[in-house]
């Protein structure tokens, strides 16, 4: 299953996906100001893509250069 088919994505895809460091996700998370990572396994956490977009949207629709 493909990132675009998956519920779910890891932090490095997060990270890849916004263009911001691991450190400033976890930076933000712990700021609350992140939708928090799901401990799935005891070594795997994930972030609900549908938290991520709407994190993104509320961000974009929060511009004021890209409100519309």
């Amino acid at each position: 299953m493909n990132q675009e088919n998956r519920p779910f994505l890891s932090i490095k895809e997060v990270s890849e996906l916004l263009g911001i460091s691991v450190s400033t996700i976890n930076r933000l998370i712990k700021r609350g100001d992140f939708p928090p990572k799901i401990k799935i396994s005891p070594k795997r956490m994930i972030f609900m893509k549908r938290e991520v977009d709407e994190w993104i949207k509320s961000k974009k629709d929060n511009n004021p250069i890209t409100k519309k």
